[in-house]
């Protein structure tokens, strides 16, 4: 095949590998109200809201009214950044009452976490949380929180 064709095939094919996701500050709001009403009318207080996903990593928008179940991802990392509220961060420790969520492999819930250590984020904070590394979003009852999580596959 000539070379110009072998050019032309892979400039053709460059922009959806280049391809860009912008979120803009409209978009985020408009998403973030249809999350706090799927968290209201959901019993466990939460909307979630799958950004981008591009394999080995994704992007979430996360609204809470309730605290979250501890939960472990065996294969995902996890980076937090607080957008409105405060949120008790939950980390490390043992996980007690471990069991599949059902979502997906190598994802648990469980019913607490013990020796966990406690951290207080606000607006602006942002936290990782390793893969394999029990976990707990805990908020004060009357409060909503938003968050993003942008999560990285782990090997």
């Amino acid at each position: 095949m000539p070379r110009s064709i072998i050019l032309s095939l892979a400039l053709s094919a460059a922009p959806s590998l280049l391809a860009q996701t912008i979120h803009t500050t409209a978009d985020m709001q408009q998403r973030e109200a249809k999350l706090l009403a799927t968290a209201k009318a959901a019993p466990t207080g939460l909307g979630t809201d799958y950004m981008d996903d591009y394999g080995n990593d994704r992007t979430l928008l996360v609204v809470r009214i309730h605290s979250g179940d501890p939960e472990r991802h065996q294969f995902w990392a996890d980076q937090m950044v607080v957008k409105k509220g405060t949120i008790t961060l939950v980390t490390g420790g043992t996980l007690q009452g471990e069991h599949p969520n059902g979502t997906a492999p190598g994802e648990t819930l469980g019913t607490s976490i013990q020796g966990g250590k406690e951290t207080v984020l606000h607006a602006g904070d942002i936290a990782h949380i390793p893969a394999g590394m029990p976990h707990q979003a805990k908020i004060a009852p009357g409060t909503t929180v938003t968050y993003l999580v942008f999560k990285e596959k782990d090997k």
